[in-house]
């Protein structure tokens, strides 16, 4: 981009090609990694869940906000005893177990599908011998297995195995002031 905002010429798709093509010429360019369609599919299993997993928390803590504004607390309870808690609470209330009742019903389907999508993750880890190995580590599951796996995707790309730290955010790439770099 600041290549060719440099060119002083006039912005056009003509010579925007022609700058990115002298730039192809010169070698002013920095390949990028496309993932592999697995470690795409991974990818989206993983924030697929994390979606569902997020939404059904936002709809139990939406839930315990409302009724507390009538007095009703649901207190520490369950995920299998949550739904029947929350029954009882609006029984006097019919109104109000009118409103919750479709509520109860989108939580009762999130949480089947929730558990479908981490089934899936489970078997997709269990039949991958890079997770499998992965989770022999202390405090790596299945998750962070495959999160790790999805993100570095082909190992072979990294000169060194210190670089793979870097590209995840673990350590700096270039040594900061008061860190050795690793």
């Amino acid at each position: 981009k600041a290549l060719l905002q440099a060119q002083q010429i006039n912005k056009s798709d003509r010579n925007d090609a022609r700058g990115i093509a002298q730039m192809m010429r010169v070698g002013l360019f920095k390949p990028v990694h496309v993932k592999t369609l697995a470690a795409q599919e991974q990818r989206m299993l993983l924030t697929s869940r994390k979606l569902v997993q997020r939404k059904l928390i936002d709809i139990e803590s939406d839930m315990r906000g409302t009724l507390r504004n009538f007095g009703l607390k649901v207190g520490v309870v369950s995920t299998v005893g949550y739904e029947a808690r929350v029954r009882h609470l609006v029984e006097g209330f019919p109104r109000l177990a009118a409103i919750v009742e479709p509520l109860l019903t989108v939580r009762r389907v999130m949480r089947q599908q929730l558990a479908t999508l981490h089934k899936m993750l489970l078997d997709t880890v269990r039949h991958d011998p890079v997770c499998r190995r992965l989770m022999t580590a202390p405090g790596v599951g299945p998750v962070v297995a495959l999160t790790y796996r999805a993100s570095i995707d082909q190992p072979q790309r990294f000169v060194h195995s210190r670089a793979v730290g870097a590209h995840v955010g673990l350590t700096p790439a270039v040594a900061s002031v008061g860190r050795a770099r690793l």
